[in-house]
């Protein structure tokens, strides 16, 4: 019976570095948070708040 195992420095070097980001991941949130605020006023508005 065999057993595959992988190398150990692989895995340190897997460990080691961390995943990049990507560009526009920053701004993710803070435009999920927006797109939520505007809806919270709208709804707002038509509820009859905006009177």
């Amino acid at each position: 019976m065999r057993v595959l195992t992988t190398h150990p420095r692989a895995l340190d070097a897997r460990a080691q570095s961390p995943p990049e980001p990507t560009p526009m991941s920053r701004y993710v949130a803070p435009l999920g948070f927006t797109l939520a605020a505007v809806w919270v006023a709208v709804l707002f508005v038509l509820a009859g708040g905006g009177h």
